[in-house]
């Protein structure tokens, strides 16, 4: 039997930045680089699930688990079922990316969440909001569907009617809707306070993002000690210790509630984040950030398949001072060992 080290789900065929720091990251690590695409997922399924092939690490960044027969979901349990691992785990996300979920636990981990409303898909198309249900979520809000992804389904600047409600459910019956207060962040200097913060295994790296021109800006030392930014990095923490995944983004806001500043979780989980760099598009991510990305994910692979220990203390990455150690965040999540027997 054939068997990779590691595997990469990308359905397109070109080599984009992300995918070529995989690769020499696999050279220099001396992995063996499996490239999964639209042009060869089915014949590697087959190949895994009748044993002709073995997988040790999969990065996927292509399944979609509420998908019926979404082919890369099905290649991650063939990973998976082969007593290979995935990054992310699609047990763990299944469960994480569903918004509808996702809502309480943070809660009760008492991270701050907009105000919000779930309409369960089996309640009825003419399903209305509250008076009370109304004024506490303002006007305008948002409607996204619970397991949505890439903004699909979502209504930014509805007004709660029954209207608007009916036509985002039909985006997809079978989901769970939420209605969100819309969140108007504060602002630190000269830039809104909203923020798309990563997590790599330990390696915790915040982000600046402007919301409405789509940009990212590295967050400095500077800027996370003058603005008392730590709470990103403790919010991020705890969504992990949540939901156990290694590799996400979460989208995190600063805003003023009844007087009082408050850090709002605002997606939730991002499972399969965008690493599109800045050379090549505007709204990308800093080049560096996406090459450290691929250096952290590939060599917490390489540990996990040399059963060497993976550090259980979390870092932060700034753009003004390498990486800092940060303490009391807990144990970063770590990757499952499967087995056949």
């Amino acid at each position: 039997m054939k068997t990779y080290d590691f595997g990469l789900s990308w359905s397109g065929n070109i080599r984009e930045d992300f995918v070529k720091y995989l690769q020499q990251a696999c050279r220099r690590m001396r992995l063996s680089f499996l490239w999964i695409c639209d042009d060869n997922v089915k014949d590697t399924v087959k190949r895994l699930e009748t044993h002709h092939l073995g997988i040790k690490v999969l990065l996927d960044t292509e399944a979609t688990y509420n998908e019926e027969r979404n082919i890369y979901a099905r290649l991650c349990y063939a990973v998976k079922d082969g007593a290979g691992t995935i990054i992310n785990d699609p047990d763990r996300t299944k469960v994480a990316v569903d918004k509808s979920v996702m809502h309480y636990e943070l809660i009760n981990k008492n991270i701050d969440t907009p105000y919000t409303v779930i309409v369960r898909n089996w309640e009825p198309a003419s399903f209305k909001l509250t008076a009370d249900e109304k004024k506490k979520l303002g006007a305008p809000l948002v409607i996204k569907p619970a397991s949505g992804y890439g903004q699909l389904g979502v209504v930014r600047d509805a007004r709660g009617s029954i209207v608007e409600i009916a036509r985002a459910r039909n985006f997809d019956r079978g989901d769970n809707f939420l209605l969100q207060e819309r969140i108007s962040p504060i602002q630190l200097g000269s830039r809104r306070a909203w923020f798309r913060v990563y997590n790599v295994f330990n390696r915790i790296i915040p982000c600046w993002w402007d919301d409405t021109l789509h940009r990212y800006y590295h967050l400095t030392y500077e800027e996370l000690n003058s603005f008392r930014l730590f709470p990103l990095a403790k919010i991020v923490s705890k969504i992990a210790a949540v939901t156990q995944m290694v590799w996400f983004s979460t989208e995190i806001a600063v805003d003023r509630k009844f007087g009082q500043v408050r850090f709002v979780a605002i997606d939730y989980v991002n499972d399969q984040c965008d690493m599109t760099t800045k050379s090549e598009s505007p709204s990308g991510v800093p080049d560096y950030i996406v090459e450290e990305t691929a250096n952290c994910i590939v060599g917490a692979a390489s540990r996990f398949i040399n059963r060497e220990r993976n550090s259980k203390k979390y870092t932060i990455m700034l753009q003004d001072a390498s990486v800092v150690d940060i303490r009391g965040l807990g144990n970063p999540p770590q990757l499952i060992r499967t087995s056949l027997h």
